[in-house]
């Protein structure tokens, strides 16, 4: 069930600013101008338009998702529906939005209260429910464009993330994806407008999805291309994985935020009909490190995505037997 909108207040609503003094609400379309005047010269009228007037979908405001919120509003968008079923833990504080106040509840809710506080305009619809079977159609056709920050990291969501991008296929709406491993951001760009974009690339197929876990998704969709975009750091947690020593993924916050950076110039981009790369990468670690450190952590990754992919093989191969 979505959630109602909070009515927005009326031009001329005052606000007590934090010295006392009071400031009031300009009409919306000058509102808008003040905001946006320092994007003027490096954005252009036309994308600042789109932008403002495009339907956002975010799927999952976590770690990946919620860091593109903000940024997102900043630059100019004023219609955004975030779809989000889970709240804010403890151990969400070290890279997500959240304040201690904000524990234990949901996600969405807490940015829809924040986004009123920097655009009171802006249109900001809660799904406290996620993408489920019942909404993803309708949201997915309400949508411009969709940014997936659907969790990997269990089962339930990765089916939600099927369902999210068959819709998408169905009615023609590009994806903008993000996963973040180690140091690393990859933005994927799905522009299911081309009617002959498979779901997923193709990687991942819905008769799989029931048998799938996490792992062997991310094997898909993320570890089996032509080179792994796995930095060195990931590549001890995923052979413990493997092992079944542990489970989960370790996320840190400029990684997280980095999504929100790229995602934000994306989907200008996507708007506006400019190309976006299918698969962008940008590793943090790896850009500050210097040549020489950057060739010794190159030959010791090398290393380590050979033991890797041994290692999955072999895991494979006792399942089946």
């Amino acid at each position: 069930m979505t959630v109602p909108e909070p009515t927005p207040p009326a031009a001329g609503t005052t606000f007590t600013l934090s010295n006392g003094s009071q400031i009031a609400l300009p009409p919306h379309d000058e509102f808008y101008s003040q905001i946006t005047v320092r994007n003027r010269g490096l954005i252009d009228a036309d994308d600042q338009r789109r932008l403002r007037t495009a339907n956002i979908l975010i799927a999952g405001c976590g770690s990946v998702g919620g860091a593109a919120v903000e940024p997102l509003v900043r630059m100019g968008a004023e219609s955004l529906t975030l779809a989000e079923p889970d709240g804010y833990d403890l151990h969400n504080i070290n890279r997500q939005s959240v304040r201690l106040q904000d524990i234990g509840r949901n996600k969405a809710d807490v940015f829809q209260e924040h986004i009123r506080d920097i655009n009171p305009y802006a249109s900001i619809v809660v799904e406290p429910h996620g993408i489920t079977p019942e909404n993803v159609e309708r949201v997915v056709q309400q949508a411009t464009v969709i940014l997936d920050a659907v969790d990997v990291t269990t089962k339930p969501p990765l089916r939600a993330k099927f369902l999210l991008h068959k819709a998408a296929q169905k009615y023609r709406k590009p994806i903008i994806a993000g996963y973040d491993i180690a140091g690393l951001q990859m933005m994927l760009f799905y522009d299911y407008r081309n009617p002959t974009v498979q779901v997923m690339n193709g990687r991942v197929h819905e008769h799989e999805i029931e048998n799938f876990q996490p792992f062997d998704f991310l094997y898909r969709v993320i570890i089996s291309w032509p080179v792994p975009p796995l930095p060195l750091e990931i590549i001890p947690v995923l052979r413990s994985q493997i092992r079944g020593e542990s489970s989960g993924f370790p996320q840190v916050v400029y990684t997280c935020h980095l999504f929100g950076v790229l995602a934000t110039r994306a989907v200008l981009d996507v708007l506006a009909g400019r190309p976006v790369r299918p698969k962008t990468l940008v590793d943090v670690d790896d850009v500050l490190r210097p040549p020489v450190e950057r060739a010794r952590v190159f030959m010791k990754r090398v290393r380590g995505l050979l033991q890797l992919n041994g290692e999955f093989r072999r895991s494979k191969s006792r399942a089946r037997t």
